[in-house]
């Protein structure tokens, strides 16, 4: 195999980027080039020592970065590879991890190759009521056999790796025999009957003394553990329910003083949070979207099950870092071609709102549906073909992820709207069998980006997609203050997802100066910016 992959999630500021060159043409030569947005800003040559080798170069301020190699043999040229570098900054890329009884495995460096940069240890712990287990070997209540020492391997391997450790940790399920010794401390049904999720998690009320009880047990994850924060899980229901005594509680109500308390208890014991928070559908994402978090998260399940639902999620959460938990149902239940090709198109759709997914962990795989355990593996194919499309995302990332970027598509294109044009069928909303555009700007820079939805029957981002029908000579009109010195397209799909200029013409319109350019060639997903 010749590949050219990331040795970290995130690399630090100021830290020498390692890369991973591992090659079968018998190079002796790699010139490298690291490029931002169209820019080429460092190059050099290293020699090729064997089919594979850590490559050093230099560190690089915040930002995502483009890096390309091209090797060589006598002095003529081989293959050429790519990748991308996530350095610093406050994009959260979410992954998994759920297997812990193994001390073997590659599963944090297969996350470094797809840039994660926080990892949920899913279902680690002993009991959702004392996370952290009496001995080293346990199973979780889900009968998934645990190791405390290869859970403590994984997080310093998540550290070597860039990547920050969560702890799973559900905000309101015990055992059973927890909750009979503290029934006081329970949620019930209006007919007083004790509320039980999947017949095996009771819930608990985060207004009593369980709060404390289980930000003690949040602490004890970071302490005791290793664990650099908590993923606060939530099943999405019930949204009310009773106590004990027959008082209603409003459970959207406890969530922010919760995400607060443990943020300010994990302060005071010297210890920089990180939290994250699952909004179920997005509830109740207006009352938790300004708590402190590393970014707000939000778990997509039918209704919401549409593309255009996917920036209705990201339009909630405000002007914050975005984590769509958006599960690729396909690779369960559909072939894999029609699975992979719905996975690009979601993925694509997901970074032009300027959010992340969660979808990917362990080595290589898939979570499909609620249960992380059951996750489906990846053939080599789709691996690679899915980690073309999140060096993308990083490579651009100082584009995609620019919270300075308003999205203006209803208010700018179609109808009366003249400030964008298009002289073929798009859709602002995703329907089926039309290009999607989405468009960004601020007082700087325009940022328009393309998915093909040609030849799709479905709008539904959860189910498989036969590949699109390839569109060619797409013209944009686009109104601007001054002509611009270049405007720049780039797709995941063509050229190692490197840059082109594109021609544009310009006319006088009666609202001032327009430019018309040519895409010659949309595949899958694409974007074009101005400045």
């Amino acid at each position: 195999m010749n590949e050219l992959s990331t040795c970290q999630g995130r690399y630090e500021e100021n830290e020498p980027v390692r890369l991973l060159l591992q090659q079968e043409v018998n190079a002796d030569r790699a010139d490298w080039r690291i490029t931002h947005l169209e820019k080429a800003i460092r190059s050099g040559t290293l020699p090729v020592c064997g089919p594979e080798q850590e490559m050093l170069l230099p560190p690089l301020k915040a930002g995502g970065y483009g890096v390309e190699v091209r090797l060589y043999r006598h002095g003529r040229p081989l293959t050429e590879l790519s990748t991308a570098v996530n350095v610093g900054g406050s994009t959260v890329r979410y992954g998994f991890l759920c297997d812990f009884g193994e001390s073997e495995s590659n599963a944090v460096a297969a996350l470094a190759r797809y840039h994660i940069t926080h990892v949920q240890f899913y279902d680690w712990s002993w009991r959702h009521d004392s996370l952290v287990a009496p001995e080293d070997e346990y199973q979780d209540m889900m009968g998934k056999q645990n190791s405390l020492p290869v859970i403590r391997q994984r997080i310093d391997e998540c550290h070597r790796r860039g990547m920050a450790a969560m702890a799973y940790g559900a905000v309101y399920a015990a055992s059973r025999e927890f909750r009979e010794v503290h029934p006081s401390w329970g949620l019930y049904g209006a007919g007083g009957q004790p509320l039980i999720f999947i017949n095996t998690f009771y819930y608990m009320d985060i207004e009593s003394p369980w709060r404390d009880h289980l930000i003690h047990e949040y602490l004890k994850a970071v302490t005791e553990v290793g664990f650099d924060g908590i993923h606060m899980d939530t099943y999405g229901e019930p949204k009310t329910a009773f106590t004990e005594d027959g008082e209603k509680r409003f459970l959207k109500d406890g969530f922010p003083a919760l995400i607060r308390d443990t943020d300010a208890a994990m302060k005071r014991n010297g210890v920089q949070p990180h939290l994250i928070f699952n909004n179920v559908g997005t509830w109740p994402v207006e009352q938790t979207g300004d708590c402190p978090q590393d970014a707000v998260y939000m778990e997509l399940w039918p209704p919401m099950d549409r593309y255009r639902h996917l920036r209705a999620a990201v339009q909630k959460a405000g002007n914050h870092p975005v984590v769509l938990a958006a599960y690729p149902a396909a690779f369960r239940t559909d072939e894999p071609d029609r699975a992979l090709n719905s996975q690009l198109l979601l993925s694509f759709a997901i970074a032009m709102q300027g959010a992340t997914q969660l979808f990917i962990g362990e080595d290589n795989a898939a979570v499909t549906q609620g249960y992380y355990a059951d996750y489906t593996r990846l053939t080599q194919d789709q691996a690679l073909r899915i980690r073309s499309y999140e060096d993308f995302f990083v490579r651009y990332g100082d584009l995609l992820y620019d919270r300075s970027l308003q999205d203006v598509t209803y208010t700018h294109f179609g109808g009366d709207n003249l400030e964008y044009r298009a002289d073929v069928p798009c859709s602002v909303d995703g329907d089926p069998d039309r290009i999607w555009i989405l468009i960004r700007e601020s007082r700087t820079r325009k940022l328009i980006s393309l998915v093909n939805l040609c030849g799709i029957q479905d709008a539904c981002w959860n189910r498989g997609k036969d590949r699109p029908v390839p569109q060619h000579h797409i013209v944009l009109h686009i109104l601007v203050d001054q002509e611009p010195a270049a405007v720049w397209y780039a797709s995941p799909d063509l050229n190692f997802g490197r840059p082109e200029p594109l021609p544009c013409t310009p006319s006088l319109h009666p609202y001032g100066l327009e430019i018309s350019c040519e895409i010659p060639t949309l595949l899958c997903c694409g974007m074009l910016w101005i400045g």
